[in-house]
């Protein structure tokens, strides 16, 4: 039995630049991969797949189509891999939340199975394997922080994110990502927006201040008017003194606060209905 943690991401900045033919979308990412973690326990000597979760109030969908299993059968075809593997799932990170959380846990199995089978396959033959199975794989194999073009598998490695606290809050519902696309698509297009250069300036001269002011998402003018409980969640941010950023195609919103400001919030969260973590940047997507 060999075990692995799978990060959660964050998107600093998401820009939507449009459709392409095959349903995906162009797309300019800063992401970064933060301390909340999904623990994957995994048995290579199994002679039937199987694919369990400890948490019992949560429901992954069909076995068959779960980015694991899928993981799974991409390496065990391409590399000619004896038995099967028995996956255990514990998840911290929600799902459905912009995180990318199942993305990770595929992650971790490209991992695993490279390792325990002695592969020998770079980080970057892990993200080309990855991109067959989704768009965010590719940067949860590598993490850190990142700048992703095209569907998110072109990746740059950008400076570290400052040492910040990030407190992300969570409603405790899931969003369809294909469904906020659909809506984003049928939007016109904003005339104004941030640049990626300013964000990336910000990472390069270690300034927090500029990484706080040029934090931006395209999908947020989709998903809090879709969810009125995200509009006063916002609001209830703002009257804390926080610059929130919804993660993804959300519903996940998140703050980069200093250690003073995360113990504050933390106390005035206590009663609330939705779920706060308080995280860190880390530099890798998996750990072992």
């Amino acid at each position: 039995m060999v075990t692995y943690h799978s990060a959660a991401k964050i998107n600093l900045f998401l820009e939507v630049e449009g459709a392409l033919s095959d349903g995906y979308h162009c797309l300019v990412s800063v992401m970064q991969s933060v301390s909340l973690f999904d623990r994957l326990d995994f048995d290579f000597e199994r002679r039937n797949f199987s694919l369990s979760l400890k948490n019992p109030s949560l429901d992954l969908g069909p076995v068959e189509t779960n980015i694991i299993t899928r993981c799974w059968r991409l390496m065990k075809d391409r590399f000619d891999l004896p038995d099967e593997v028995a996956v255990t799932v514990e998840k911290q990170i929600p799902v459905g939340a912009g995180l990318a959380g199942g993305s990770g846990n595929g992650a971790a199995l490209l991992h695993a199975v490279n390792d325990y089978f002695q592969l020998g396959l770079s980080l970057e033959h892990l993200a080309q394997l990855g991109e067959e199975i989704g768009a965010d794989v590719p940067f949860c194999v590598c993490g850190g922080t990142m700048l992703a073009r095209g569907k998110g598998e072109i990746l740059h490695s950008l400076p570290p994110l400052p040492d910040t606290d990030i407190l992300l809050v969570n409603g405790g519902f899931p969003v369809s990502t294909a469904n906020v696309f659909r809506r984003f698509d049928a939007l016109p297009s904003m005339e104004e927006k941030p640049s990626v250069d300013a964000m990336i300036r910000g990472l390069e001269l270690k300034d927090i201040s500029i990484v706080r002011s040029c934090l931006f998402n395209d999908l947020e003018r989709v998903t809090i008017p879709m969810y009125p409980s995200l509009t006063e969640l916002k609001k209830r941010m703002v009257s804390l003194g926080l610059n929130s950023l919804m993660s993804g195609s959300g519903p996940t919103v998140f703050s980069l606060v200093d250690q003073d400001e995360a113990i504050r919030i933390q106390r005035c969260w206590q009663d609330s209905w939705e779920t706060l973590f308080r995280c860190k940047p880390v530099g890798q997507g998996v750990f072992r």
